[in-house]
């Protein structure tokens, strides 16, 4: 069974009317949004204050419901997923513990820069903050679709003289989600996602700023995954098969020639430094040695969209995805070979155990796997 749950996120736009409509199947749950063209980017205020507070029910049933993306921080593991829903197990996945989250909004991707330090982003662009390992939340950001007329009781009759001309025609992605976030140490760190949000904190999160002009995603694509290897080579992949590149930790990025023009959602970077494999939209996988400067698709026998992956052991590599896709290799992904899991559920996120498990997270909650040595060249 293929998850067929879907979500329109309109947006306001100001002074400009969208010129192109576009369909992305975004992630697991398909999000429909549609997107326009835009030339500038402007800084968006922080209106966590204005996000609802409802706190994630406490369900025995956490566990297996819809989770989307996992991490292991020296050996504690933490996944994230619908209805606001944050567990964390410090047993190797033997026991789910849920957090206090102050959502119900899906929180699509998690990072911690330390044991205790965490961040975790989500749906109206909710940024959220752990100082304790995760066992509880707080917002930090947020930007949620506030309807025309909304009064918050300011005085915004002289707004627009503080406003340049060209950020009057800039895109308000007010309502749209963030789809990933990364943090090179504990004060600085990055979320991005819809409508080109690229988003930068230098001071842990407490102030947020909109870098989406120094990215260079003019037309303001999604932006879905950002990862990095060693703090220093960061990337960035998304909608249309845009990719960016940073050398410097994320403070300037060079746009690369991408070798596709249909959606990433999701890369693993390595197991070498000038390594990268790229995937999404229909199974399609792309490989550089070279730090993107050259391409290679991967073939595979697989159509179904891949959302995420792992590496595995000295050379293997793991990417999983729709239908229960499991793609293994044992030669750092130039070649792949296909398994299917028995209930098809498809799944969102993957992560290793310290004791060499797999925590597979998705349409069926969290589960642990063991992959056969032979598949990821551990023989």
């Amino acid at each position: 069974m293929v998850l067929c749950m879907q979500k329109t996120t309109l947006l306001a736009l100001t002074k400009r009317k969208p010129t192109a409509l576009h369909t992305l199947l975004w992630g697991l749950l398909g999000v429909l949004l549609s997107t326009v063209s835009f030339g500038t980017s402007f800084a968006l205020a922080n209106d966590k204050d204005k996000l609802e507070t409802r706190y994630s029910v406490m369900s025995m049933k956490a566990a297996g419901s819809l989770l989307v993306d996992a991490i292991n921080i020296n050996g504690k593991l933490v996944v994230v997923g619908a209805r606001g829903h944050i567990l964390v197990s410090r047993d190797k996945g033997k026991s789910w513990k849920q957090a206090k989250v102050p959502t119900q909004n899906l929180i699509t991707a998690v990072y911690f820069a330390s044991s205790d330090l965490g961040w975790a982003v989500g749906h109206e662009a909710v940024i959220l903050h752990t100082k304790d390992g995760g066992d509880s939340w707080d917002f930090q950001y947020g930007a949620p679709y506030l309807p025309a007329g909304y009064d918050d009781g300011s005085d915004s009759a002289d707004v627009e003289d503080d406003v340049s001309e060209e950020d009057l025609y800039a895109i308000d992605r007010s309502g749209s989600p963030l789809l990933d976030v990364w943090f090179k140490n504990e004060k600085e760190g990055f979320a991005i996602g819809a409508y080109g949000y690229f988003l930068h904190t230098s001071d842990a999160g407490k102030t947020w700023e909109d870098w989406s002009k120094r990215l260079g995603n003019i037309d303001g694509w999604h932006l879905n995954a950002i990862s990095s290897l060693d703090n220093n080579l960061v990337y960035v992949a998304g909608e249309k098969g845009v990719l960016f590149r940073s050398a410097d930790g994320g403070d300037s990025w060079d746009v690369l020639t991408s070798p596709y023009d249909g959606s990433f959602f999701g890369m693993v970077v390595g197991p070498g430094l000038e390594e990268m494999i790229v995937f999404g939209l229909q199974g399609n996988v792309f490989r550089t040695s070279d730090r993107g400067e050259n391409w290679r698709e991967v073939e595979t026998d697989n159509q179904n969209g891949l959302m995420a992956g792992t590496l595995y052991g000295e050379r293997g590599v793991i990417l999983v995805g729709n239908g229960g896709v499991m793609m293994f290799s044992k030669d750092d992904g130039n070649s792949f070979a296909k398994q299917v899991t028995d209930d098809r559920n498809s799944i969102a996120g993957i992560v290793k155990t310290d004791e060499n498990k797999l925590v597979l997270v998705g349409q069926g909650g969290v589960k642990l796997a063991t992959p056969s040595k032979s598949l990821v060249g551990m023989e």
